[in-house]
């Protein structure tokens, strides 16, 4: 809806060859706002204002006018005008979620894409943002629902079916997940971005096979991308492929001398492998570059406590309840603790 409105913005112009002062000022509007005088623009719809404070069709004017200046605080201070005046307003009511969702409000967004819902139920673009904000707000089942609602009015919506295969996949609903990607692929094959999910829930699975061959389509797809190496070497790791994963972590580091994660995971091989000297280089080298990861921590305590410095690997471990993702590994930690601290 809102790239068909802004197509028919010159229409919105009220425009007549009569002499009627708002009629004028809208003609003027309409000449400067084709001419790309924005500013102009803006100045001759005030003047509008000025002489019918209640014409909507200029304060949507200006609303757009705001938009292409990205100016989205005085776009939204024009529709809520508008809804100040007509609170069933479709078009107002609709533009605001929109732009609250893509400005990254989706609380804000919410209460007008529903309300906007409510006034026209089969905008797909209205439910696909209404998805994506109860998404944004951990509200699963209602962001599936309207994901649903999409695909009831375009059954070919890829972005409702990546909506769907991303919630069902934090849900625990692997194969929910996995057929939804092939699902987006059946649509799309080159939807690349669907293959290195699906490699990563394949290995969630402990299905080797299928894991490797989605990983191997992503990396034809994306060769030299440093995240899809590093997600094959994960790959190889989850199924103790040791040999392979350090090849893939290391391609990641060559490429990329300051990729933490991959000097991480590449501390994560050695430890199997019982090198906890090198493991440790490997793992400082990570937190030097981001030391904000609990995973680290864990392996730098694991490398201390096998190398004999119990003291060094408690503290360790005392650092990785404190960061990112130590709530995420907190009974691994804790049974670290019970045999490294006592």
């Amino acid at each position: 809806m809102k790239t068909a409105f802004q197509l028919l913005v010159p229409f919105l112009f009220f425009f007549s060859s009569c002499q009627d002062p708002v009629e004028v000022k809208s003609a003027e509007a309409l000449e400067a706002y084709e001419a790309e005088e924005y500013d102009k623009a803006i100045e001759l719809n005030k003047e509008v204002l000025g002489l019918d404070s209640s014409n909507i069709q200029t304060r949507y004017n200006l609303f757009v006018i705001y938009q292409l200046q990205n100016k989205e605080t005085l776009a939204l201070a024009e529709l809520q005008q508008v809804l100040a005046a007509n609170p069933e307003e479709l078009i107002a009511n609709t533009e605001i979620g929109l732009l609250y969702e893509q400005m990254g409000q989706p609380s804000d967004a919410i209460p007008y894409l529903t309300k906007s819902i409510a006034l026209e139920g089969d905008n797909v673009a209205t439910q696909m943002a209404l998805s994506n904000s109860y998404q944004a707000v951990g509200e699963k089942q209602l962001a599936m629902a309207h994901a649903n609602s999409v695909l009831e009015l375009d059954g070919k919506n890829i972005k409702a079916l990546d909506n769907l295969a991303t919630i069902s996949e934090s849900e625990g609903l692997i194969d929910r997940a996995i057929d939804y990607y092939q699902q987006i692929l059946t649509i799309d094959s080159n939807y690349v971005e669907a293959y290195p999910m699906i490699s990563s829930l394949y290995s969630s699975k402990g299905n080797a096979e299928k894991s490797v061959y989605y990983g191997e389509k992503a990396l034809s797809v994306f060769p030299n991308n440093i995240d899809m190496l590093n997600n094959m070497g994960f790959i190889y790791l989850e199924l103790k492929d040791y040999s392979n994963a350090l090849n893939y972590f290391d391609q990641v580091i060559a490429k990329d001398s300051l990729y933490a994660y991959a000097y991480n995971n590449k501390g994560y091989v050695m430890i199997q492998e019982g090198k906890y000297s090198m493991a440790l280089e490997a793992v400082q080298k990570s937190l030097k570059l981001d030391n904000n990861n609990a995973y680290a921590y864990r392996n730098m305590a694991i490398c201390y406590a096998n190398m004999g410095d119990k003291g060094a690997s408690c503290e360790a471990l005392a650092a990785a309840e404190k960061v990112e993702y130590g709530l995420r590994i907190k009974k691994e930690l804790e049974a670290l603790k019970a045999a490294y601290c006592q």
